[in-house]
């Protein structure tokens, strides 16, 4: 159960009562692993808190994954199961929930992730600074943001100030955006200048990132963080050269002048990319077009590769150029048809474990007869183990002979009702 499950509603209210009672031990827990400045601090603020006493472990040290929504959920059952007046609720939740993660901060030892999200609330982030030892390991950072508040964008900026240093050292950002606000701009460039100063990323995702709402000129602000003049007044590339997964998701309202970004991004990985994700809809054909130039001049190492929309001639050049991929997935146009089966088994890269095809044109079925002679132009080197067809809208059986063919070949053939296996 993730943080987002938890739903804080009194006691007697609760679905999932051991679950409830799983929350206030913990808070407990956290309370008795309190700094003695701490608990007198809350102690002194009138919050109800269990006997001071020594907890049998120092909990806290052992902790790696900071999820700042769970904590607040952590905090919130206490407060609300301790019975506080209505009127002090709020003022006691944000305190507890600041003082404890300052606590947990200060006496981990080794913090590697950091769950952020929009719950955060401006009296619930804890300064920080570049020493502080528990941080010096992070290297995945999750923000999500779900509501629609201003100081979401605002707070996220300035806690990743606080640590500029220690964000250099981030490995894996993933960045989601599940609601509109008003301030898309100053979005863009805090996540852009988070991106900036990450200079050992290996994972970057940026999913539902609402660009529509972007100025061309906060779009080209993304951009110019990726050049960065030397006092030479030379511009050289940002280094990305260290990213090895890139994930960029955005289902309709897709800005298309946040093409660019996407490009420089592949291009500045310098040819080390391994695993790429793009999903933009709507996305025009000569953007699409571009975009599949730039992954097979710029990707030739990617073992990984899913786009939504892929032309006949880009899945062959695809194909051709990326002779390392080991999994394929992507949507077909309405000019797929029968032969494009063969086409796709005499360029199959060798390495290719799984292929999924969905096909969306209206007027093709792919009959017995495609399977048969794909398998029949398959090299005997091809290592495909699972072939994933779908068909929008339809549900179809492959006969014995092409299931009997598959199995000699060791291949598992999936049959889904318009299924997204992703």
């Amino acid at each position: 159960m993730t943080a987002d499950d938890w739903q804080i509603v009194p006691h007697s209210q609760y679905p999932y009562e051991k679950a409830w009672k799983f929350l206030k031990l913990l808070a407990r827990t956290y309370l008795l692993c309190l700094t003695k400045d701490k608990y007198e601090f809350l102690e002194n603020k009138g919050l109800p808190l269990p006997p001071a006493s020594p907890p049998k472990f120092e909990y806290p040290t052992f902790m790696k994954v900071l999820d700042f929504s769970f904590i607040y959920y952590i905090a919130d059952s206490w407060i609300i199961d301790e019975n506080v007046l209505e009127e002090n609720k709020i003022y006691y939740q944000e305190i507890l929930r600041k003082t404890l993660i300052e606590n947990l901060i200060e006496q981990a030892k080794n913090i590697q992730f950091i769950h952020l999200d929009g719950n955060i609330q401006a009296p619930d982030l804890p300064i920080l600074n570049k020493d502080t030892q528990s941080l010096q390991d992070l290297r995945r950072l999750f923000i999500h943001s779900q509501i629609n508040e201003e100081i979401f964008v605002k707070n996220i900026s300035a806690f990743v100030k606080q640590i500029t240093e220690i964000v250099k050292k981030v490995e894996h950002i993933t960045i989601r955006a599940d609601a509109y606000r008003d301030d898309q701009d100053d979005e863009a460039k805090a996540l852009a200048e988070l991106i900036e100063q990450s200079n050992s990323l290996v994972n970057l995702s940026l999913k539902e990132i609402d660009f529509k709402q972007h100025s061309q000129e906060t779009i080209e602000s993304w951009l110019s963080n990726f050049d960065v003049k030397q006092p030479n007044q030379e511009t050289i590339k940002f280094d990305l050269k260290k990213l090895q997964k890139f994930t960029f998701r955005k289902n309709g309202n897709f800005n298309q002048d946040a093409v660019p970004l996407i490009i420089k991004i592949i291009k500045f990985t310098d040819m080390n990319l391994q695993y790429l994700e793009l999903s933009m809809i709507p996305l025009t054909l000569e953007n699409r077009s571009e975009i599949i130039t730039i992954i097979v001049q710029f990707c030739p190492n990617l073992i990984h590769l899913y786009i939504r929309t892929l032309s006949n001639s880009e899945i062959e050049s695809i194909l051709i150029n990326c002779q390392k991929l080991r999994v394929l997935k992507f949507y077909t146009e309405n000019n797929f048809y029968e032969a494009n089966f063969t086409e796709i088994a005499e360029n199959l890269p060798p390495s290719l474990n799984l292929l999924n095809i969905i096909i969306t044109t209206k007027y093709y079925f792919p009959f017995y007869d495609s399977f048969k002679s794909f398998i029949a132009k398959l090299n005997s080197n091809n290592k495909l183990k699972i072939l994933n067809v779908i068909k929008a809208g339809y549900y179809f059986q492959v006969d014995d002979e092409s299931k009997q063919m598959l199995m000699e070949r060791g291949i598992r053939l999936n049959n889904f009702n318009f299924i997204r296996p992703y």
